[in-house]
C-alpha cells in the first residue's frame, strides 16, 4: 500500500510499495505505453500477414531473414539513440559505414588477417565519432551541420580509396559475419543482441546513463550539478562511430563487395526507428530498448510488405505513415498529461480554498450593519 505524508495543501501520496500500485504507475508513464503500443503493433501485424499470406510470417526461416533485414540499422539506431538523448544527432553514421566498410574490405585485400580488419573498421568509426566530437563541442558547430558534412567527407574518402569501385577479391570467411549461421541462427543475431543489451545496461545501471539524460535535458544545469558535459557528448559520439563502424563489416559482410555507395534509405531506418521508439528530438528523453522495439516494428512493416508482393515504393510510404502516427500519438498523449496537470493543480486544497473564497458572498462587517 502506498504512504501518505500531510502537508498544509493536503495529503500527498508517497511511492507505492505494493506490486499492484508500481505496475499502475508504469503504465501510465507515456514510455511504457508507447512501448506497448509497439509491440501490439509488431503482433498486429505479424499476425494479420501470417493469416493473410498463408502461413508465412511466423516461421524459422522469415524470422531469421528479418534478424538479418534489421541487424545493421539496430545497432547503429541504438548506438544513436545515446547521442540523441544527449541533446546532439549523428547522420554521419551512415557514410561511416560505407567508410569502415571499404576499409575492412581493402585491408583484407592486401593481407590483413580478418579479424584485425574488422577492429580497424570499428577504429575507423571511433575516428569519425571524434571528429564530430571535436566540430560540434570544440568548435561549435551545431550537430546536424558538423554530421552532414562528415557523411559527404566519408563517402568521398571513400570513393578516393577505391576509385569509385566495389572491393573484389576478399575469401569466403569475410561473408561469414554478415550471412552465415552459428548453432543454428544467423551470426548477426548474437551479435546485434549484444550490441544492445549491453547499451541498455549502460544507460541504464551506469552513472554516464543518467550523465546522458542530464545533459540532454538541461546542460547548463548538469553542469552546474558537476557533469562533464562535453566529455559525455564526446563519448556518445564515439559510441555512436564505433557501433557505425561495426555496422559498416556487417553491411559489408552482408554484400560480399563493400561499395562506395551510401545507402540512404539506412539512415532514415535509423531515425525513424529512433523517433518511434520514443526518443525525443529536443533530447533528455528516450532508451535504448525503446528504438529496438522500433527498429523490430519497421522490419517487421518491410518483411509484411515483401511477404505480400507489395512494391517497394509502398514501404516508403508505410514508413512515413508509421513515423507520422507514433509522433501524432506522443503529441495527443503529451497534450492532454499536461491538461491533466493543470486540471490536478487547480483542485489542490489551497486552490479549492481560494476559489470558495472568491464565489462566496462577502457578508458585512457588525460595526456597519443599519
Amino acid at each position: 500500500m502506498a504512504r501518505s505524508t500531510a502537508t498544509e495543501t493536503g495529503t500527498i501520496p508517497t511511492a507505492p510499495t505494493g506490486p499492484g500500485q508500481r505496475l499502475r504507475l508504469a503504465l501510465l508513464n507515456r514510455d511504457v505505453q508507447r512501448l506497448l503500443l509497439n509491440i501490439a503493433l509488431i503482433l498486429i501485424i505479424g499476425l494479420a500477414v501470417h493469416i493473410l499470406g498463408g502461413g508465412k510470417f511466423f516461421t524459422i526461416r522469415n524470422i531469421f531473414a528479418l534478424v538479418v533485414q534489421i541487424s545493421v540499422m539496430t545497432i547503429i539506431a541504438s548506438a544513436m539513440t545515446l547521442v540523441m538523448v544527449a541533446g546532439a544527432i549523428d547522420v554521419s553514421v551512415s557514410g561511416t559505414v560505407v567508410l569502415s566498410g571499404v576499409t575492412a574490405g581493402l585491408l583484407i585485400v592486401h593481407g590483413m588477417p580478418t579479424p584485425l580488419a574488422f577492429a580497424a573498421a570499428i577504429g575507423t568509426g571511433v575516428v569519425v565519432g571524434l571528429i564530430n566530437s571535436f566540430l560540434v563541442i570544440g568548435i561549435g558547430i551545431t550537430s546536424l551541420i558538423a554530421t552532414i558534412g562528415l557523411l559527404y567527407v566519408t563517402q568521398g574518402v571513400a570513393n578516393l580509396m577505391t576509385n569509385g569501385l566495389p572491393v573484389i577479391g576478399l575469401p569466403l570467411d569475410f561473408t561469414y559475419v554478415g550471412t552465415g549461421y552459428i548453432l543454428g541462427v544467423p551470426v548477426s543475431l548474437p551479435i546485434m543482441l549484444g550490441v544492445v543489451v549491453l547499451l541498455i545496461a549502460v544507460q541504464r545501471l551506469t552513472r554516464f546513463g543518467r550523465y546522458i539524460v542530464a545533459a540532454g535535458s538541461d546542460p547548463q544545469a548538469a553542469f552546474l550539478n558537476g557533469i562533464n558535459v562535453n566529455r559525455t557528448l564526446t563519448l556518445c559520439f564515439v559510441i555512436s562511430g564505433a557501433a557505425a563502424g561495426w555496422g559498416g563489416v556487417l553491411y559489408a559482410s552482408r554484400i560480399g563487395n563493400p561499395a562506395p555507395v551510401v545507402d540512404n534509405d539506412l539512415l532514415f531506418q535509423v531515425i525513424v526507428a529512433i523517433v518511434i521508439g520514443g526518443t525525443a528530438l529536443t533530447g533528455g528523453q528516450g532508451s535504448v530498448l525503446g528504438t529496438f522495439v522500433g527498429a523490430v516494428l519497421i522490419g517487421v512493416v518491410n518483411q509484411s510488405l515483401n511477404l505480400l508482393g507489395v512494391s517497394t515504393f509502398w514501404q516508403y510510404v508505410a514508413l512515413g505513415a508509421l513515423l507520422v502516427f507514433s509522433v501524432g500519438v506522443d503529441a495527443v498523449a503529451r497534450r492532454d498529461s499536461i491538461r491533466d496537470l493543470r486540471r490536478r493543480l487547480t483542485r489542490t486544497p489551497r486552490a479549492a480554498a481560494d476559489a470558495s473564497r472568491e464565489l462566496t458572498p462577502q457578508l458585512p462587517e457588525k460595526g456597519r450593519e443599519t
